[in-house]
């Protein structure tokens, strides 16, 4: 209300209660309506701003989907602000609470937000190496109530409201912790032979990372420092239990006891020389085996028939008849046909023919009556008897 002249107060009044509404009309495209909460008349007229610059008069406006613009409307000849602005998510901010070095263990919370009108709402993601992000929560604050070493990696949010999607920044989550227990690796083995060398190896699962200390057991001296702890001429006197410390600044771990030992030079050797000659000696005897079979299957003799089964010779007979001039007559008939070699302990058979002297001086007959072709001696053997 304002004083005019002749007295008359004039009245201003400002229409309230103007907003902009948001609807879909295609996949990239919205459609603004201008809406207001008093009754105005049949056919208001309205006028569009954008970012405050007046572009367009209409009940409607388009615009393109995800516009960082800001959007408002009044009724023309209005002399009210207008409408809220409607605007979509600018890019959202992370912080973290507390903002010190997260500890194992400890509390934290993550809290995104972003400017946007309508408010906009919230999703949390984290980046699992090369994978898609991976969806954790759709509330504004992330929060941890026990953080993890697992829990260390990279975080992000998105903002969207019916205007607009955006998405922050990576942020990294590096929780601290101590050692986790050590492992220790022997090269080339737990037993060595005196003047070898050795390498021992000490690893472990630390944030930040940890620092190695190497003890032999009982002794309150370490022997090395390092990851890598080498023995390059090892003797009798290493042969024992050691271990390895990590420590960092979160605390520290032993690994288990490895125990080493040694043997004297020439011990392997003295072993591997033993079962070489052993060896040789079964190959040796396997082979003297084999020939002295192979001989005797060659020089075994050929089955021989029985000598029972061989049948007996049959006798053969000479007839000689004398002349009665019997003087000076000596006849002699012996036959020795061939025959096959018999064994010296056989006893040879002998068989004799029967000579008869007849007076008439008929010639001599001689008759061999069955086979001549065994194997008997055959004799025949003629005396003169001597003058009566």
């Amino acid at each position: 209300m304002s004083p005019s002249a002749g007295g008359l107060v004039v009245f201003l009044l400002s229409v309230q209660g103007l907003q902009v509404q948001v609807r879909r009309s295609a996949s990239t495209w919205l459609e603004l309506t201008c809406h207001s909460s008093c009754v105005l008349s049949d056919r208001p007229e309205y006028v569009w701003y954008k970012n405050e610059e007046n572009i367009k008069r209409g009940s409607s406006l388009p615009v393109s989907s995800g516009s960082t613009d800001r959007y408002s409307c009044n009724l023309r000849g209005s002399y009210s602000h207008g409408s809220p602005a409607v605007y979509g998510p600018q890019r959202p901010s992370v912080s973290v609470s507390p903002s010190a070095e997260m500890l194992e263990g400890g509390s934290v919370t993550l809290t995104c937000s972003a400017d946007a009108n309508p408010a906009a709402s919230y999703t949390w993601y984290k980046q699992d190496g090369t994978s898609d992000p991976r969806l954790l929560s759709e509330e504004p604050q992330l929060v941890f109530s026990s953080i993890q070493s697992s829990d260390s990696g990279n975080y992000s949010c998105t903002a969207e409201n019916q205007l607009g999607r955006k998405t922050s920044e990576f942020i990294s989550i590096d929780v601290k912790y101590g050692p986790q227990r050590p492992s220790v690796s022997v090269s080339p083995s737990a037993e060595m032979l005196e003047g070898d060398s050795v390498t021992l190896t000490c690893s472990t699962d630390a944030n930040p990372a940890a620092n190695y200390t190497w003890y032999k057991e009982h002794e309150d001296s370490p022997r090395a420092s390092g990851q890598i702890f080498t023995i390059t001429d090892f003797t009798a006197e290493h042969s024992g239990n050691y271990y390895c410390e990590a420590q960092n600044e979160m605390g520290r771990s032993n690994s288990t006891l490895l125990r080493i030992t040694s043997s004297e030079k020439g011990g392997s050797s003295w072993s591997k020389t033993t079962a070489v000659a052993f060896t040789s000696v079964i190959l040796l005897v396997i082979i003297i085996l084999a020939a002295f079979l192979l001989i005797r299957k060659r020089s075994r003799p050929a089955e021989r028939p029985d000598n029972n089964e061989i049948p007996p010779a049959e006798p053969c007979y000479a007839t000689v008849s004398f002349s009665r001039n019997q003087e000076d007559l000596l006849l002699y008939s012996n036959v020795s046909p061939a025959r096959p070699h018999r064994r010296k302990e056989e006893v040879e058979e002998v068989l004799y023919s029967g000579v008869n002297f007849e007076s008439s001086g008929a010639a001599s007959e001689r008759r061999c009556e069955g086979a001549v072709d065994d194997s008997s001696a055959l004799y025949s053997t003629v005396s003169k008897a001597p003058r009566e």
